[in-house]
């Protein structure tokens, strides 16, 4: 679940790519932090809509340098909340990708769409969701964003707060209804994200919402659903021994022969800590915790 990388050049793109233009003076001003230039200028009743070559307005660089005093100047000028640039980004979008709890209600409170959704089909409140900021995600959840929404690879905001650990998010999404179940083509449901990633507060919040500590990974293969790994597997394999610990502690079977081995033969697989035991020289797992492998095969 890792996009931060396709966040930046998205970030990127913005600053790189646009154009001043003779007809967006405001637009101009803001995006230099010009904040005189920008008042003088809407005292002129200047059109605050106007935008650079690339769809940039003021407001999209007010959101995208999370100046919240600029964006209230904007907004009560009547800036258009909705507008969109080029690359089809709003400014609501900006705002989630900074987390910017109070910028994201003042825009919504002006009429943006909490569902918008940001390149690749992303849903603002996934992105909300990402930075781990839950004042974002409250606002756009008050303001009727959907829970369950998915990104174009089926993704949703639980999966995303999931794996990148942002445990208050998680409760904030699951007591608005997010589906604990929601499942990849690949099978991987919010808790095997959170598994991977060595996650364990989430893991014990999401065992406590209901999912089965033993449920594997499951996708459709030539018409039959075929079963696969288990949390329990994956949890070692990724060298998250104290997770592991606390799955068995949950109910997880180390016998599981589902996905055609056992947590044991894994364990066996896992790389060492000295740089593996293989011959593909991959790196070892980086693991979590303190515990070793020995360890925990003693348990």
């Amino acid at each position: 679940m890792k996009r931060l990388s396709k966040i930046a050049a998205l970030l990127i793109t913005l600053t790189m790519f646009h154009v001043a233009s003779a007809d967006s003076p405001l637009a101009d001003a803001v995006e230099k932090k010009d904040h005189a230039a920008v008042r003088k200028l809407l005292e002129k009743n200047i059109d605050v809509n106007a935008s650079q070559t690339d769809g940039m307005t003021a407001l999209h660089w007010a959101a995208y340098q999370d100046d919240l005093a600029t964006a209230k100047l904007l907004v009560n000028a009547s800036a258009n909340v909705k507008a969109k640039n080029r690359y089809g980004v709003t400014s609501l979008s900006l705002a989630c990708i900074n987390g910017n709890g109070n910028m994201v209600e003042l825009f919504l409170k002006a009429g943006a769409d909490p569902n918008t959704s940001l390149h690749e089909g992303e849903p603002a409140l996934m992105t909300a969701a990402r930075t781990g900021k839950p004042g974002a995600v409250k606002a756009l959840l008050a303001h009727g964003a959907k829970v369950n929404a998915k990104g174009r690879k089926s993704q949703t905001a639980l999966m995303w707060a999931a794996a990148d650990g942002h445990l208050e998010v998680v409760n904030l999404l699951l007591k608005a209804g997010a589906d604990i179940r929601a499942t990849l083509d690949s099978g991987f449901t919010p808790l095997f994200f959170a598994v991977r990633e060595g996650r364990t507060e989430v893991v014990h919040t999401l065992l406590k919402a209901g999912i089965d500590v033993n449920e594997p990974v499951s996708r459709e293969k030539n018409g039959k659903l075929k079963s696969g790994t288990t949390p329990l597997t994956l949890a070692v394999e990724n060298g998250h021994f104290e997770l592991a610990t606390t799955l068995l502690e949950a109910g997880a079977d180390p016998n599981d022969m589902r996905a055609g081995y056992t947590s044991l033969h894994m364990l066996s697989w896992v790389r060492k800590p000295d740089g593996g035991d293989g011959a593909d020289d991959l790196a070892p797992p980086t693991g979590s915790g303190i515990m070793s492998s020995a360890q925990f095969a003693k348990q």
